[in-house]
């Protein structure tokens, strides 16, 4: 209430001495000064004064009080929002790290992952490989070993004829008898 009044008084002060100012310079030719009507002025000011500072003091020390009190509780208000907001803040920074953690964390399990499933493709590659050279060399044994059965059989044939050839261009009736009578020999013995 203190700080109030020094202005109103200064203003007071202002309205009483521009009320002499303009009342020392009236029509009334002599220049001289109504200290009456100056006093009566002053006193109805003051008066007027008085009055609107005694009904306004209440309402306007409440009105301040309540806008002192508005503003606290807003600053109060806006203090705990920035707690808020820094908690928040905070809060975020560290779900931000952990994501970047877990992050990590992914793309490394996914790397062992990859290197897991390269291993297997490589495993599985080499063991095909070998499956593929063993089916190829039984291919080649079986192969080979026909080969050789029909190699066999071929000359066996070609001896054959070339015998039979021989023979008969080479054997007489005596030997054909001969022949005959060496294998009707061998079959009794064994018959008996």
């Amino acid at each position: 209430m203190s700080r109030w009044l020094s202005p109103l008084a200064a203003g007071a002060v202002v309205v009483v001495w521009s009320g002499v100012a303009l009342a020392s310079g009236g029509g009334e030719g002599g220049g001289h000064l109504n200290w009456a009507d100056l006093i009566y002025r002053a006193i109805n000011f003051a008066i007027l004064l008085g009055t609107i500072v005694f009904l306004a003091r209440k309402p306007l020390s409440s009105a301040l009080k309540s806008r002192a009190e508005g503003i606290r509780e807003e600053l109060a208000e806006l203090e705990a929002k920035r707690e808020e907001a820094k908690r928040e803040y905070a809060l975020m920074e560290k779900r931000l790290k952990e994501a970047e953690a877990e992050r990590e964390q992914i793309l490394a399990e996914f790397r062992r992952q990859g290197e897991r499933e390269y291993e297997k493709i490589v495993d599985n590659a080499k063991a095909m490989a070998e499956r593929i050279r063993a089916q190829a060399r039984f291919t080649i044994e079986q192969e080979t070993a026909q080969a050789k059965a029909e190699l066999r059989r071929e000359v066996a044939e070609l001896s054959a004829k070339v015998a039979e050839d021989l023979l008969r261009e080479n054997i007489t009736a005596e030997d054909q008898a001969r022949l005959v009578g060496d294998y009707l020999a061998k079959v009794q013995q064994e018959v008996l």
